[in-house]
């Protein structure tokens, strides 16, 4: 007998039950439905986090207050930290020889204003001239501001998209006028679009130079300082420069762990993937509950068909098929069984994945592998617990099998 005759008369079977093959398939589909739904929202964000830290330039990382903690209390501890003065950025632009350029990042909200129009919750961000450097995207109009108007805080800005379009009813922003606090700015910039990190927009910011933000804000903001290096292959020499610099500064001994944080895009992967990890061990462990419900299942109604079928099966084996033929045929069934299950486990787990990333912007992403595992463990799960079910079948004397059919 081929293996098409064994599935044909096994899909048979199953058809034979709808409601009952339906009521088996549950635990299996919701095995792999949550497994397959979390695992293409992981992989994707993956893939996303991959690119994004990308763009933000393996050339380049961050000094900042806080860092990377692993815990409430070591967060709450590090809020307590002194803040990282804007300047700070010169000495470790001069200081540092792998160092290109280190811009400072100071930020708070506020609304900005023209006559007619407004735009509320905007990031005001105070930097200085370096800052062109430290991304790959740039301008869309007009020029970034000069280390002369920084030095002597000019009321210069530069727009980011979204504020541009809601101050703004017209292009050409550059020569513009907008207020800021109360104070005018004169626009001459307009940064390119830098689009959305999870659903949220970048773009909702403007920039000036930070000797500006210190006299409208104050200067009890501390700075994140953005490094951007000579080259690839300097970043490790420039994070040990740069954490030299920042020890001296902040008057540390040998003995004192750094009071600051290095955020470089292999070590922010680093983390996320701690973290995807988890939360992708945490699905599998409820995955595998239901896969485990779900084959108890399937070898419970493997045993109730067996009980309803001795009599076919003492026929089939009075008319010459083997133990081996029986055998197969109980296991294919179930194997069938479960695979059906995995495909519309699969199939709901996709669309899933596709309204998530449709309504909440995280990218989900499935590969053919992650596919083929899914199908490979609903057909494992299949033969696991349909073994011992076809084995009492397969053994099954015919004389009594066909007594029992009568």
């Amino acid at each position: 007998m081929t293996f098409l005759d064994l599935a044909g008369i096994s899909f048979s079977a199953l058809l034979r039950h709808k409601l009952r093959s339906a009521l088996t398939l549950l635990g299996i589909v919701i095995g792999i439905l949550s497994v397959s739904s979390i695992t293409g929202v992981v992989r994707g964000i993956n893939i996303y986090m991959a690119e994004l830290l990308g763009s933000i330039g393996s050339q380049g990382f961050v000094v900042t207050k806080i860092g990377l903690m692993s815990g409430e209390d070591e967060y709450l501890k590090a809020l307590r930290r002194k803040n990282i003065p804007p300047s700070v950025a010169e000495v470790i632009k001069t200081e540092c020889p792998s160092v290109a350029n280190a811009a400072p990042f100071v930020r708070s909200m506020a609304e900005v204003k023209t006559t007619r129009l407004s735009a509320e919750g905007v990031y005001i961000e105070g930097t200085n001239d370096d800052a062109q450097y430290t991304s790959d995207i740039g301008l869309d109009d007009g020029r970034y501001f000069t280390r002369y108007e920084v030095q002597h805080a000019r009321q210069v800005c530069i727009l980011g998209a979204d504020v541009a379009d809601k101050v703004f009813t017209s292009a050409g922003v550059v020569g513009r006028d907008v207020h800021i606090s109360g104070r005018r700015f004169k626009v001459i910039g307009a940064h390119a679009r830098l689009g959305t990190v999870f659903g949220m927009s970048q773009d909702s910011f403007v920039r000036i130079p930070f000797t500006a933000f210190e006299k409208i804000f104050g200067r009890g903001y501390s700075a994140d300082i953005s490094v951007r290096c000579r080259s690839q292959e300097d970043v490790p020499q420039a994070v040990q420069e740069v954490r030299a610099v920042m020890r001296r500064l902040r008057k540390l001994d040998l003995r004192e762990d750094d009071d600051f944080g290095i955020l470089t895009s292999e070590a922010l992967m680093r983390l996320w993937k701690e973290i995807s990890s988890s939360v992708f061990l945490a699905t599998i462990g409820v995955g595998s509950i239901a896969l485990l419900v779900g084959g108890i299942g399937i070898m419970n109604i493997m045993f109730v068909s067996v009980k309803e079928r001795t009599g076919e099966i003492g026929l089939r084996k009075a008319t010459g098929a083997k133990r081996r033929d029986i055998l197969f045929q109980f296991l294919t069934e179930s194997a069938l069984l479960c695979l059906v299950g995995g495909a519309i486990g699969l199939g709901i787990g996709f669309l899933a994945g596709l309204l998530i990333s449709l309504n909440t912007s995280l990218p989900v992403s499935t590969g053919w592998s992650s596919i083929g595992l899914a199908l490979l463990v609903s057909v494992a799960v299949g033969l696991f617990f349909g073994v011992y079910p076809a084995v009492k079948a397969s053994s099954l004397p015919p004389a009594q099998a066909l007594r029992d059919m009568k």
